[in-house]
């Protein structure tokens, strides 16, 4: 793990993050989302143009890399007056259970404390037992379990959770 770099992404390099989604994705959610839902999910969240407007609107994005590689990413901003988003926290399957997922949790922990806010917000899969494990090992606790209609008849079953920055 010595080649490993974590950094702010450019605007021209937010398709490394689509990319690494297409592998991700797959592998996290098979067991919990339809391929169907899957499929929208990925072009309501990842197609170029949503990502740009949302680099536009002050997201930050981050790229992990191995080396050269990109194995990883996160993104966050403004939630609320003091509460910061995260909205997406990912590793390639074959780089989990290392501490890297916690390294891209510290680094948009500090990140947002630096902004001035004092909380960190995220919403996850009520059934994806092994982020909300991630998430509770890095100091997240759940504030509520919610619902979201997202459109084509799909909804996002998460549980919202919170960090104390």
């Amino acid at each position: 793990m010595n080649n490993i770099v974590l950094r702010i992404l450019d605007k021209n390099e937010l398709l490394l993050v689509r990319q690494v989604a297409a592998v991700v994705w797959p592998v996290t959610f098979r067991a919990i989302l339809s391929e169907q839902q899957m499929a929208y999910m990925m072009q309501m969240m990842y197609a170029p143009e949503v990502m740009e407007r949302e680099y536009d609107q002050g997201i930050k994005f981050y790229g992990l890399f191995d080396g050269e590689k990109p194995i990883g990413y996160l993104t966050w901003g403004h939630y609320a007056p003091e509460t910061a988003k995260l909205h997406k926290c990912y590793l390639l399957p074959e780089y989990q259970g290392r501490g890297l997922g916690s390294l891209l949790l510290t680094e948009a922990r500090k990140d947002a404390r630096a902004a001035g806010f004092s909380r960190l917000r995220l919403n996850v899969n009520r059934n994806n037992t092994k982020a909300i494990r991630a998430y509770c090992r890095n100091g997240f606790k759940t504030i509520e379990s919610v619902d979201n209609p997202i459109g084509n008849g799909f909804f996002m079953n998460d549980y919202v959770m919170e960090a104390e920055l």
